[in-house]
């Protein structure tokens, strides 16, 4: 009888445990069209070896010289803009954990410069153009005067906390085999909250992460005290969402779209 009695405690525990883990899927009132959007536009469009970027970047804008006091910036280099404030605030964390010697060595590039790389480096060191992230206009390479990024506490501090503000080491060691690119530890993507913190903490990259949205086809997450659910939809035309006025839709340029609600 005690035994009993031990093992429907323990099943009452765990199912508490089990439901307060789960976060609730909120009701979707609001109906969204989604024919001003394009599949190969926003935060997260995949684009690889094998994805070519359909459509240029539309709101590119100059990274400030004076971004931060611990990152030198090139006048030239522009990025996308949703992705400058992040930016700044990434630089000023580091900042404030004594880490003060980043240049940004490189950021937006045209399709033409893309292929002038190519042509130049070869294939084991630069895409063709239209396979290069750098087209979007979401990925820059971050370096340190102080070394290769591979050894010094600058990169070792942005790939633990550059989710955090919204970006991701696009191309992990570990991840060669999905990515089908090297290891680069200089290169960082802006794929925005929460996306950044649930690809972290699932240990995944951006092809996984289009997959497990895929799969789920919604979730809900809290981050920095928001809360936020993420969902996907291969209607072209109207999607079902929480009744918000924040929210944002990414194409993954492929099949369909990624809208993210913030609701609180």
């Amino acid at each position: 009888m005690k035994k009993l009695l031990f093992a429907i405690l323990i099943a009452v525990i765990g199912y508490q445990f089990f439901t307060k883990e789960q976060v609730a899927a909120p009701d979707l009132p609001q109906t969204i069209s989604l024919e001003h959007y394009a599949i190969s536009s926003g935060d997260l469009v995949l684009v690889n070896r094998d994805i070519e970027l359909q459509q240029d970047p539309t709101n590119l804008a100059q990274i400030p010289m004076d971004i931060a006091a611990n990152v030198i910036v090139d006048s030239t280099f522009l990025l996308e803009n949703q992705a400058i404030q992040p930016l700044k605030q990434l630089f000023e964390a580091a900042q404030q954990d004594d880490i003060h010697h980043f240049i940004i060595n490189s950021a937006y590039r045209s399709g033409k410069l893309q292929q002038q790389l190519f042509e130049k480096n070869g294939a084991d060191y630069a895409l063709p153009s239209g396979y290069s992230e750098h087209q979007t206009g979401l990925s820059l390479d971050i370096g340190s005067t102080a070394g290769k990024m591979e050894n010094v506490a600058e990169g070792k501090w942005l790939e633990q906390n550059a989710p955090k503000y919204g970006f991701i080491l696009r191309y992990p060691k570990h991840k060669v085999d999905v990515t089908g690119i090297n290891y680069e530890p200089w290169h960082f993507r802006y794929v925005g909250l929460p996306h950044s913190v649930t690809m972290q903490k699932k240990d995944m990259v951006l092809e996984e992460y289009i997959q497990f949205v895929k799969k789920e086809q919604s979730y809900t997450t809290k981050v920095n005290g928001s809360t936020y659910f993420v969902q996907y939809t291969t209607d072209m035309s109207t999607v079902n969402i929480p009744n918000t006025d924040n929210f944002n839709v990414s194409g993954d340029n492929k099949n369909g779209y990624i809208i993210t609600s913030i609701m609180e």
